[in-house]
C-alpha cells in the first residue's frame, strides 16, 4: 500500500491536466478572479507544511486561542486516503464549493495557502529516487492562459522555498513507508495506529520553530512506534 503512489495515481486521471517540461514557456497571467478558488469541494489535501502553515497563521492572530487540533477542524475535514491513514482537506463553502478562505476575490490567508494555491496552474509531483519535480498544468480555466509566459521552472522559485522542495522530496520517500506499516498493523491495533499517525504528522510541533527537523522527528518517532506495534504483534 503505497499513500503517495494513490496520490499520484489521482492527479495523473484528472481531466484537463497534462505534463509540461521545466522550462516549458505558458502563456498564463493571474487575473485575480477567484476562479481557481471556487467548484474546489475535496480537491485541496493538505499537507504537513501546509497545516503547520496555517495553524501558525491562525495561532498568531489576535481573536484565537484554540488548539491545533481545533483549528484544523474549523477549517478542514479528514478524508481517507488509504487503510488507516487520514488527511485533512480543506474545507469548503455552499453548493459550489467555494474555498472558506475567499473573500471579495482574495485569499484571506494567502501567505499561509496550501501548497495547491501556491503551485497552480501547475501541480508538482515527484521522480523516484531524483531531487528534480514533475510538473503538470491544470488547464481548465482556459481565459487564464493569455497574456504572460512563465515557465514551471521559475515558478518552482517564486512558489517555493527550498525548505519546502526538500519537505516535498522527503515526504515521497516516508509516506510509502508508512503506508507499508500501516498495512501490517492488525485490525484490533488500527485505531491507536490511526490517531498516532495523525498526532505525529499534523499536530505534534511547535508552531514558533521551524518545520522540517520538527517534521524528522515525527516521522521517525511514527515509524519506530509503528514498527512497534508490528513486531509486538508478531510475537
Amino acid at each position: 500500500m503505497i499513500i503517495m503512489g494513490r496520490y499520484n495515481d489521482m492527479l495523473e486521471k484528472l481531466e484537463n491536466i497534462r505534463p509540461v517540461g521545466n522550462r516549458e514557456r505558458i502563456p498564463f497571467k493571474c487575473t485575480s478572479c477567484g476562479a481557481c478558488c471556487r467548484d474546489v469541494r475535496d480537491s485541496i489535501m493538505l499537507e504537513p507544511f501546509d497545516t503547520y502553515r496555517l495553524i501558525r497563521h491562525f495561532k498568531r492572530g489576535d481573536s484565537c486561542s484554540g488548539s491545533p487540533e481545533e483549528i484544523l477542524d474549523g477549517i478542514a475535514e479528514l478524508k481517507p486516503l488509504s487503510r488507516g491513514y487520514w488527511v485533512y482537506v480543506l474545507k469548503t463553502v455552499n453548493d459550489s464549493g467555494v474555498c472558506l478562505f475567499l473573500k471579495d476575490n482574495k485569499c484571506r490567508v494567502y501567505a499561509s495557502r496550501p501548497r495547491t494555491c501556491r503551485t497552480y496552474p501547475f501541480a508538482v509531483e515527484t521522480y523516484e529516487n531524483s531531487p528534480e519535480l514533475k510538473w503538470l498544468l491544470c488547464t481548465e480555466k482556459p481565459h487564464h492562459f493569455r497574456g504572460g509566459l512563465i515557465t514551471p521552472r521559475e515558478w518552482q522559485r517564486r512558489s517555493f522555498s527550498k525548505e519546502e522542495v526538500t519537505f516535498l522530496l522527503e515526504e515521497a520517500k516516508t509516506l510509502p513507508e508508512i503506508g507499508r506499516l500501516i498495512a501490517q498493523i492488525p485490525d484490533s491495533l488500527l485505531d491507536k495506529a490511526e490517531a498516532m499517525a495523525l498526532s505525529f504528522t499534523y499536530f505534534a510541533y511547535d508552531f514558533n520553530m521551524p518545520f522540517l527537523t520538527q517534521y524528522r522527528e515525527n516521522m521517525s518517532m511514527l515509524k519506530a512506534y509503528l514498527k512497534n506495534m508490528t513486531v509486538n504483534t508478531v510475537e
